[in-house]
């Protein structure tokens, strides 16, 4: 086997804690440096994960044994961080979302092509086994044609939001719970259905504290004719859900999530039923074996460093679902649908 991949992880909000325990227990990983600017909490994670504490993020740079970066960083710095590790030589994998605005996509992406290194964004929920069930349904013909689909990710975290978390604000946060958590559902809605080509939003903000909407709901068009919708909320109960309705079968998808920083529980808290044509009632459906999303999608950033391939969710597919959160935005604040071709006007991926 190849040797593990070196890397150091920035930024150690409550998303490094996953990102370290599956790193901590792959043999294609080798989580060596990690670094916050808060002293305490460095040193607690390097205690917990096993590496050693970094000066600086400009240290990590700097240190030529170090091969790659995971950026679990708040969106605002992604851009940057993305282009001053490459320039430094280093591979990125990036926490979703790949940047803050589409604004920000033209300079990340001219750094990426220029340093001939890997570049994957933290998609993950895709890789989870009801997801990867349901693509397999799709593909085998059990669900007949697609035609559409429901999403739906909430959460009451913006009750207690407060202008010391960087979520509070509008401009660090566009899009609210759209661009935290709804996010995945984009990347996993043109996994299943393909990229689209039109998007509908509107955005309320009726609880929360906090300057950001705390209500999306989108509307998505693709190629295929297919519409996909997608709610989210930051002030309700946390639910995480998909129905996918075909021409021969519905599937039901329903993640009960006892802790979301537990990803390697997410298969075994995963519901999946189907109800087929002329039938009445679900019928449960067995998950395959699979690693949990979060070890697939760090191993996978290893292979594609050591192999020279390209990642599941690279640059285009981070783009893509990037647009349908940003898209949904602009089309809440102008009152119309928008195209997605326009909203991507000027930038190559």
């Amino acid at each position: 086997m190849a040797a593990p991949l070196r890397v150091a992880i920035v930024g150690l909000g409550w998303w490094a804690n996953p990102i370290g325990m599956a790193a901590k227990n792959s043999p294609k990983i080798d989580l060596a440096q990690c670094f916050t600017r808060n002293p305490e909490k460095r040193k607690e994670y390097a205690e917990k994960y096993g590496c050693a504490e970094a000066e600086s993020f400009e240290a990590i740079l700097a240190d030529d044994s170090i091969e790659g970066v995971l950026l679990t960083t708040p969106n605002t710095v992604h851009a940057s961080q993305i282009i001053q590790a490459f320039e430094a030589g280093k591979h990125v994998w990036v926490e979703k979302p790949i940047v803050n605005t589409l604004a920000e996509v033209p300079g990340a992406l001219a750094a990426w092509r220029a340093s001939g290194k890997v570049l994957s964004a933290g998609h993950c929920y895709r890789r989870s086994a009801g997801h990867r069930k349901m693509k397999a349904l799709i593909e085998d013909g059990t669900v007949g044609k697609p035609l559409w689909a429901q999403a739906v990710f909430s959460s009451h975290a913006g009750l207690s939001l407060g202008p010391e978390r960087w979520r509070f604000f509008r401009d660090e946060c566009p899009g609210g719970p759209l661009m935290q958590m709804g996010i995945h559902h984009c990347d996993t809605l043109q996994y299943l259905f393909g990229p689209p080509v039109k998007v509908t939003g509107v955005h309320k903000r009726l609880a929360t504290p906090a300057e950001i909407d705390d209500l999306t709901h989108s509307l998505y068009e693709h190629e295929s004719g297919a519409v996909t919708s997608l709610s989210t909320s930051f002030v309700t109960p946390g639910t995480f859900t998909m129905r996918l309705h075909g021409t021969e079968a519905v599937i039901s998808l329903e993640m009960i999530r006892e802790n979301l920083t537990f990803t390697d529980r997410t298969n075994a808290e995963t519901i999946l039923s189907i109800q087929k044509q002329g039938e009445a009632g679900w019928t449960p459906l067995a998950l395959p074996d699979a690693p949990d999303m979060i070890m697939q999608e760090i191993e996978e950033f290893a292979d594609c460093v050591r192999e020279g391939k390209a990642p599941e969710t690279g640059p285009r597919e981070a783009v893509y679902a990037l647009a349908m959160v940003e898209g949904s935005c602009r089309s809440s604040e102008a009152g119309k649908t928008l195209d997605m071709k326009a909203l991507l006007d000027g930038i190559h991926i």
